[in-house]
């Protein structure tokens, strides 16, 4: 009777709430519900969504009608019904036809009135639980009254199962939260949304809306383009916004207050389906006591109550299963939005934090994040806080489990088991200080990997600098000692882990014989099956929680230190609200007035602290200048006087000590040209754009190109501006990128333009007309241009103001009239220009020099460039169909093939003793009623081990001791397969390690050049952290799995032999199941995995680019860009198609639960063989479950083996060193030629050649001179000779060495380059000069003075710094004239023979190059000296001249010849120079010094 009462609850609770809903309340009411209710509510509503929302609900009259009539046909039923009981006196059924009438009247009416838009959960839960009540009301009418009373239950069922049936059809929400919501007809496709948004509650329950993308990958391969894109509710844009909001609100909340307001309505979800999994998770072992205890009665209707248990084990099951599925679909939507959210949090924090490539850290200090560390808050630390998010609901559980177990345990075992409770407690005990130790682990590991990251990001950032210098093999050894570093910080925490994990592993098992010791030998009870394998069962139970609950601890205490780190990542300094168009305004709050410049402003590149005793190194100020707006400032000074100094610091990159900076970066109104162009990873042309939210202006666009000479540069690649430029701009020279970083500024709406000495990359001709057409004219009308430059007098008839700097402070400034009035100008142009220069201040010569020269047609393409369409980058490779036997045998081999041997050996034997201890209890039970034919099928041809053993009745001791014995092999053998799992673990993931690094190492500079570093990167981040951490236990599972699947299934066909041909159905129904869920998983981790390479390269592209993307006001399109690439990234999540073969799984799971139990009760099995059956049965529907998603999980891990493996097969270059080849040790000696022998140079095998056949003789310690248009070959010559590029013909020989013969660390070691790029590392000066520790402090100290370095660094000593050598640096902590002086003086500390000289002055202002050029003729006497020229003037008191026309040797002689050559090549280049007179008497002088050193030399004695 109470039940039907029950029912009609539903009913009552939707009168109520329709009631309540139709009152209005007092405001103040209102508000206190909003408030109680608010952590009961979507944090993201439909309307915070960005997107367009479809807000037309969809209604269905027929389905309406349909609900109607099943209602009244149900109504005008129980009315009957109620009238009858009425006329038979039967007042319980009465009373329940009563109750069933008046709730379909309500339901008939409201459904009349108030037509359903969603479906009526309340109507709903009163119908479902209608047709339940029938069904056991079928049931005991069956079996009491027989067929045909029972008949009229499955009527009364009909009408109830019909309505709910189609109420679940209607949608689950009245809107779609997007235009183009896919539905079931839909094909997949990324320009659909996921479908998850536009379900009903059944298609929900069961998730069959993913269906048509599984039917998709049975089909093929799944593509992006297959892939419906995320739901609005899900897309991190919407999300963030929303974050901004809420921190706008309450600016005081943490991150971690934040996010789990976010996601609270999740997390109370998960919490209560989970307290029901831990509550009705103890029926089936309560279930299994009844079944037992029925079958050991013998009691008429104990086979009825022990089918009735089965019933309700399977309802139980069945409930597991759904609402499984449901909460971990709000677990996965409070994952991905945590992990979401931290993802854009870092990412929007470093567009705002201060620039800190230029800082450097002291001893003890706290690292600012580089990219490396980075990195890893998004791979592991924000992983580490979103899974607390996914498994929040377990550290509240599982206390409650143990607590309910032991409640149940002592119920059946009296106070024999409080002894367990005692072995809990004393392993929480042991716990405590291997926690303390776990969490140091954790902190110190974290930081090692970090390391560990900073130095292959080093190593990849800067490989051709290190491939140059033959360095890359030290360098990958340094990131193999970091990696060893971390590993064995690992191998600390394996040793915790495992003394944890065996510790709760065998916890179970202690307790079990504990409490079975104390209940029969301290008690003296007897152990029955019933209570025997029922104790088993809770202790299992016990297991889960209690194995979980320290892990869940231990990961709640390593994701507060993750937080804690992304928390100090988030507290680093930014830059000033005006700085960043992020903030509230970006202009200074104090600035009235729309000027540029400063106010009594000084600057230094950190902010110092209290411990600060040392002052910094460079200090900017006081600055008190307004730059005159709508004209052109020219900024001068020596190197190292802060003229890059001062536009970073008006940029705000600075961090300003006193006074005021005045700009407006708002509305894109300021663009910035660095002295060392930034640009993206893009084409030419979107490099120009830059994203521009102005429309694309063609004209403005053409004149722009016009404007910067990039037409005739564009004419050389054959996608023109479409051509894409690479990582750093690898496809351009130095000179290009320059002009085409003005001609980003310059085609900007910018009103500020700042460029930092974009002159000083290009030649003579080239300033001159960027000085005319650029800086002058329409497109620099009406802006304000501040421009550095050495090149004074070239720039002074368009300057109208000029600002001289020395040591960071203003020297000099003032109109150009004003400082010529008061005698100043003339004194900066001579401080600052070459003496003999009037009409243009340089002569530089880069790739493009003789581009300029009069007699020549213009340069077409060259016919042996292939057609392209400027793509550089390849798209990023993925394999299809199943991972690769190699990929297994490559783990496998790395791991060690004793190792898995020996863990495939312990497993089965673990399985063995698991069985054992089964059958032994089952025995030990049964022998307190003398009967043993639960151990016929096990010991039909073999006997008893335990044969003799007296009855327990008699004597007990012998049974514990047997299972004392049973249960310390099981231990030991554990440990054993622990230990040996991080062992074989630790070894794959080491060998793979360097494997990885040392092919990436020794991979050849092209690969660099069309690869990515962020693709590269993800190899050692998400790759190797699956390695590490997921990969082994993936395998492991796999195997757990196989001989869990066939030692169940032969147990149960031993006892039940019946039950075999319905277990192989079952079996094939989850084989069948399987290939969809596997091709969809297996598609779209790898999707998952190359869609994060993007991510890690962006996040690369802005750091190095902060400045620029603040200067020009792009952050917030960085931001959206973001936004989409977590989205791609997110989309790829396979968890739905998780969550659809999960929920299919666990309800075939249940079934074999049941129909095993039906089994063994209908064979009339004895208790100890169904305890057997039901309990095996149960590891069989786990492991038939587990198997699938355990195999597909381990192909899904192996797939990060793949991506290895992939990067294994990469071309490499020749051996470093070849031993039968080695170079004698003065080689190359001063006295050796270098001799060019028909070489013949091409890229590729498939393309044509790029040098032709030239041939040429380098005389000992001869200077040569390197010259020739875009594309002549300089570079490649240059490469050639350090073997970057392997010859296709031809050979080259230094001192009687064919260089070819030679290993790459040999020839890269005894020959120097010092390019225009220059590579710094973080460190001290000394590791940068001499980082293999090969030279005394007086000879670094020697190089540092003769490059006149040490009056530029101005070093006072310091505790921390005694020495300029031990002045810390890193990449941009230094000018680029600083740094190209530190680079000379590297390559001039080598001592080598042979130096190549590729623009390595350029950033040098002129007095200090003449004195370079000095040191270079001085320090390099005895050495070949190949300069590829920059400054004719470098050049001009060279030797010889070598001049370079499409792969061949136009010219080669003497500059006094070449310069006597009527119609020469570089004749003509230099008469067009007003130096033409310099030149002549520069060479003259070298030819008058070439003949007294040969008569020097010549001359006896």
């Amino acid at each position: 009777m109470a039940e039907h009462f029950l029912t009609g609850r539903h009913i009552l609770f939707s009168l109520l709430f329709d009631l309540v809903s139709s009152i209005r309340h007092p405001e103040i009411l209102r508000k206190l519900w909003n408030w109680t209710t608010s952590p009961f509510r979507n944090f993201l509503t439909v309307d915070d969504l960005l997107e367009p929302v479809d807000r037309t609900p969809e209604f269905s009259t027929l389905k309406n009608r349909y609900l109607i009539g099943l209602a009244s046909v149900a109504f005008v039923g129980w009315v009957g019904c109620l009238v009858f009981g009425i006329s038979i006196n039967d007042r319980e059924y009465t009373a329940k036809a009563l109750v069933y009438s008046i709730s379909w009247c309500y339901i008939m009416l409201r459904v009349s009135m108030k037509p359903p838009l969603t479906p009526p959960y309340l109507v709903i839960a009163f119908s479902v639980t209608s047709v339940l009540l029938s069904l056991v009301a079928f049931g005991n009418d069956f079996s009491i009254h027989g067929a045909r009373v029972a008949v009229l239950d499955l009527v009364s069922m009909m009408v109830p199962a019909a309505f709910a049936a189609i109420a679940g059809t209607l949608q689950l929400k009245t809107y779609k939260p997007a235009l183009n919501v896919a539905n079931g007809k839909d094909i997949p496709s990324s320009k659909l949304s996921c479908p998850e948004d536009d379900v009903n509650l059944w298609t929900w329950s069961g998730f069959t809306f993913i269906q048509p993308l599984l039917d998709l990958a049975m089909t093929r391969t799944l593509h992006e383009a297959d892939i419906w894109s995320l739901s609005p509710f899900f897309r991190h844009k919407n999300l963030f916004n929303k974050f901004l909001e809420y921190r706008t609100l309450y600016p005081s909340h943490s991150l971690l207050r934040f996010l789990l307001v976010s996601n609270s309505l999740d997390l109370i979800i998960d919490v209560v389906l989970e307290l029901w999994n831990a509550v009705i998770g103890f029926v089936p072992p309560y279930a299994l006591k009844e079944i037992l205890s029925a079958l050991s009665s013998n009691s008429p209707h104990a086979k009825t109550r022990a089918y009735f248990w089965t019933l309700i084990t399977f309802i139980a099951h069945l409930s597991f299963a759904q609402v499984d599925l449901f909460k971990s679909w709000h677990t996965r939507r409070c994952y991905e939005r945590t992990r979401g959210q931290l993802f854009c949090t870092l990412h929007y924090k470093s567009l705002k934090r201060q620039e800190v490539s230029g800082r450097v850290q002291k001893d003890g200090e706290m690292k600012n994040a580089d990219l490396g560390k980075i990195i890893n808050l998004m791979q592991d630390d924000s992983y580490a806080v979103a899974q607390r998010f996914w498994e929040f609901s377990g550290i509240f559980s599982s206390p409650i489990r143990i607590v309910i177990a032991l409640v149940f345990l002592y119920q059946i075992l009296g106070w024999s088991a409080l002894t367990s409770a005692l072995v809990v407690l004393l392993a929480f005990i042991l716990n405590y200080p291997l926690a303390k130790y776990d969490l140091f682990i954790r902190r110190s590991s974290l930081r090692s990997k970090d390391d560990r990251m900073n130095v292959v990001n080093e190593l990849l950032q800067n490989i051709r600098f290190l491939k140059f210098y033959g360095w890359e093999y030290p360098w990958s050894r340094k990131a193999q000692n970091s990696r060893e570093t971390e590993l064995q910080w690992r191998v600390k925490g394996n040793i915790v882990d495992t003394l944890i994990s065996f510790i709760w592993v065998w916890i179970p098992s202690a307790m079990a014989l504990s409490s079975f010791l104390c209940y029969t030998l301290i008690a003296g009870e007897r152990l029955t099956v019933s209570k025997a394998f029922t104790s088993v069962a809770l202790f299992s139970q016990l297991q889960t929680p209690m194995v979980a609950l320290p892990g869940q601890f231990f990961a709640m205490l390593h994701a507060y230190v993750s937080m804690q780190r992304i928390e100090a990542f988030l507290n680093e300094e930014e830059v000033p609200g005006w700085a960043s168009t992020l903030s509230e305004s970006a202009v200074d709050p104090g600035d009235e007035v729309h000027e540029i410049g400063f106010v009594d402003a000084s600057f230094e590149w950190k902010e110092a602290s209290i411990d600060d005793i040392a002052p910094a190194r460079f200090h900017l100020g006081p600055l008190d200048v307004i730059f005159p707006p709508g004209n052109l400032t020219i900024v001068s000074g020596a190197t190292g006087s802060g003229k890059t100094g001062l536009l970073v610091a008006l940029l705000g990159e600075m961090h300003c000590t006193s006074g005021r900076v005045l700009i407006d970066k708002t509305s894109h109104q300021v663009a910035y040209c660095a002295q060392n162009p930034w640009l993206e990873h893009a084409t030419i042309r979107d490099n120009i754009i830059f994203g521009s939210s102005a429309p694309f202006d063609e004209v403005r666009y053409q004149s722009v190109l016009d404007a910067c000479a990039l037409r005739q540069d564009l004419a050389i690649f054959d996608a023109g501006d479409m051509t894409e430029i690479g990582e750093k701009g690898i496809t351009l020279s130095g000179g290009q990128r320059a002009r085409v970083a003005l001609a980003r500024a310059m085609y900007s709406q910018a009103k500020c333009i700042l460029l930092d000495d974009p002159l000083s990359a290009v030649d003579m001709h080239t300033a001159q007309h960027l000085v005319s057409s650029c800086l002058s004219g329409d497109l620099a009308r009406g802006r304000t241009i501040i421009l550095v430059t050495h090149h004074i007098t070239l720039c002074l008839p368009i300057a109208h103001y000029l600002l001289e700097l020395e040591h960071g402070g203003i020297k000099h400034q003032g109109t150009i009239p004003e400082l010529d009035e008061r005698g100043l100008l003339l004194n900066v142009i001579e401080s600052e220009e070459e003496p003999f220069l009037e009409t243009q201040s340089s002569d530089q010569e880069t790739l493009n020099e003789i581009d300029d020269t009069a007699v020549k047609p213009p340069h077409p393409p060259r016919s042996y460039h292939r057609p392209s369409d400027g793509k550089l980058i390849e798209v990023e490779a993925r394999a299809e169909g199943r991972v690769s036997l190699r990929s297994y045998a490559t783990y496998i081999r790395a791991a060690g093939f004793g190792g898995w041997f020996l863990t495939l050996a312990i497993m089965i034997l673990i399985r063995v003793i698991n069985i054992g201890n089964q059958v032994f209890l089952a025995r030990w039970g049964e022998a307190y009623e003398k009967k043993y034919p639960v151990l016929i099928a096990f010991t039909q041809f073999t006997g008893y081990p335990w044969d003799d053993l007296p009855s327990p009745n008699i004597n007990v001791r012998p049974w514990l001791m047997i299972y004392l014995y049973i249960s310390t092999v099981g231990a030991v053998s554990v440990l054993f397969y622990i230990v040996l799992g991080y062992y074989t673990s630790l070894q794959a993931s080491r060998a793979l390690f360097i494997a990885l690094l040392h092919r990436i190492t020794r991979a050849p500079a092209r690969f660099f050049d069309v690869t990515p570093i962020g693709r590269i990167l993800n190899r050692f981040t998400t790759d190797i952290n699956i390695i590490d951490d997921a990969l082994q236990n993936s395998a492991r599972n796999c195997l757990s799995g196989i001989l869990n699947f066939v030692a169940s299934f032969g147990v149960m066909l031993f006892v039940v032999p019946n039950f075999a041909p319905f277990a192989l159905f079952i079996a094939w129904l989850y084989i069948r199941l399987a290939p969809p869920y596997i091709q969809a998983s297996r598609d779209l981790r790898r999707l998952e995995s190359i869609s994060l390479s993007p991510t890690f390269a962006g996040f690369d592209e802005l750091l190095r680019g902060i400045t620029h993307i603040r200067a020009f006001g792009m952050e917030s399109r960085y931001q959206n860009a973001f936004y989409a690439k977590v989205d791609k990234f997110q989309s790829f999540d396979h968890w739905l198609v998780n969550g659809w073969l999960r929920w299919r799984y666990d309800c075939l799971g249940s079934l074999v639960v049941f129909s095993a139990t039906v089994f063994a009760l209908w064979q009339g099995v004895t208790d100890g063989s169904a305890a057997i059956v039901i309990v095996q049965a149960g590891i069989f529907a786990d492991a038939s479950r587990q198997l699938v998603k355990v195999a597909a999980q381990l192909e899904l891990d192996f797939n990060s083996v793949e991506r290895v493996v992939e990067y294994l097969d990469v071309p490499q270059e020749a051996p470093p060193v070849i031993e039968e080849n080695r170079p004698p040790a003065y080689w190359p000696s001063s006295s050796g030629e270098l001799v060019v022998e028909d070489l013949v140079v091409r890229y590729a095998p498939t393309l044509p050649a790029v040098l032709h056949g030239i041939s040429f003789v380098v005389k000992p310690a001869e200077k040569i001179g390197v010259v020739g248009r875009t594309g002549s070959g300089k570079s490649t010559l240059a490469m050639s000779l350090l073997r970057m590029i392997e010859p296709s013909g031809g050979k080259i020989m230094i001192d009687g060495i064919d260089i070819s013969t030679l290993g790459l660390e040999d020839l890269r070691t005894r020959v120097t380059i010092v390019s225009q790029d220059v590579a710094l590392f973080s460190g001290t000066i000394r590791s940068n000069l001499d980082p293999l520790n090969q030279c005394t402090t007086e000879e670094c100290m020697q190089v540092l003075e003769s490059c006149h370095l040490l009056p530029l660094l101005n070093h006072e000593p310091t505790e921390d710094e005694p020495t300029v050598l031990d002045v810390r640096i890193s990449q941009d902590s230094m000018s680029a004239g600083e740094k190209q002086l530190l680079a000379l003086a590297r390559a001039t500390l080598r001592r080598t023979n042979i130096i190549i000289m590729d623009e390595a002055t350029s950033q040098i202002d002129s007095n200090l190059d003449d004195q370079i050029q000095e040191t270079i003729r001085e320090e390099l006497f005895g050495a070949i000296v190949i300069t590829i020229a920059h400054r004719l003037k470098t050049v001009m008191d060279y030797d010889r001249i070598l001049v370079l026309d499409e792969g061949r040797i136009a010219e080669f002689d003497t500059p006094h010849s070449l310069l006597g050559r009527q119609n020469g090549v570089f004749r003509e280049m230099c008469r067009k120079s007003a130096d033409w007179p310099l030149f002549v008497r520069m060479a003259s002088d070298a030819r008058s010094r070439s003949r007294s050193s040969r008569s020097e030399r010549s001359s006896p004695g």
